[in-house]
C-alpha cells in the first residue's frame, strides 16, 4: 500500500477530476480513486501509478502545449474518426457525439491517438481518399464468385450501369463505397458495393 494521508495529495486528485480532458475511463477512476482516499487515506501501488500517468498526460504545460498545436488537419481527422464511430457502433459512441456536436472540443492527446490512428479509421480514411473505382455513369459487370452480394446472385456476370456513387466512405472494408446499379435491360436499381463489381468487356 501506497500512504496518502496527506492533504496535499487529497487536493491533488480533487484538483485532477476538474480537468476538463479527462476521458470518461479517466474520470471514472479518479471518481473511484477519491472514494478510496476518503475511506482508507491510502491507495495501492498499481492505483498510486495508474494516478500519476494520468495527473502527468493532464499536466496544465502539456495540455496547453496540446490545445495550442490542434491543427485544421487534426480537426478534420477527428472529425471523420467521429464519422466512423458513428456509423459503426458501438465503440466512442459518446466522444464521437461530443465531437460531433462540439466544434470548440479537442479530446486529449492520448484519446486523439486511440480514435484516429488505430488500423481501422486508417484505413477507412484510405478508403475515403481513393477515387471510385466505378464513377457514376460507367459501365461495370456483377463478379461471378460465389461470395457476391446475395441480392446480386442471379445477376453474376451480368452487365450493369452505374448511376450513383457514394461520396463519404465510412468503412474499413476494403472496396465498401456504395453505389447504386441499374442492370441493362432492367428498370430497378440495386444499392450495392465495389467489391461485388468488376470491369466491363464491352
Amino acid at each position: 500500500m501506497v500512504q496518502t494521508e496527506n492533504d496535499n495529495f487529497i487536493s491533488r486528485v480533487k484538483k485532477l477530476i476538474d480537468s476538463p480532458h479527462l476521458s470518461d475511463w479517466e474520470e471514472g477512476f479518479l471518481s473511484s480513486l477519491k472514494t478510496s482516499l476518503d475511506k482508507w487515506g491510502r491507495l495501492t501501488a498499481k492505483q498510486h501509478s495508474a494516478f500519476q500517468s494520468i495527473e502527468s498526460r493532464n499536466d496544465p504545460a502539456r495540455v496547453v502545449a496540446w490545445t495550442e498545436n490542434f491543427t485544421s488537419e487534426m480537426r478534420e481527422q477527428v472529425v471523420f474518426a467521429a464519422s466512423y464511430y458513428k456509423a459503426n457502433p458501438p465503440y466512442f459512441s459518446d466522444v464521437a457525439e461530443r465531437i460531433l456536436t462540439d466544434e470548440k472540443y479537442i479530446p486529449s492527446e492520448k484519446l486523439y491517438r486511440k480514435l484516429v490512428d488505430n488500423r481501422y479509421v486508417q484505413r477507412a480514411i484510405a478508403n475515403a481518399a481513393a477515387a471510385p473505382k466505378f464513377p457514376a455513369g460507367s459501365m461495370a459487370m456483377v463478379r461471378d464468385s460465389l461470395n457476391v452480394q446475395h441480392r446480386l446472385t442471379s445477376l453474376r456476370g451480368q452487365l450493369v450501369m452505374v448511376i450513383d456513387v457514394e461520396e463519404n466512405v465510412r468503412s474499413a472494408t476494403k472496396g465498401a463505397r456504395k453505389v447504386t446499379i441499374l442492370p441493362v435491360g432492367d428498370d430497378q436499381t440495386i444499392i450495392t458495393e465495389e467489391r461485388y463489381l468488376k470491369t466491363a468487356k464491352v
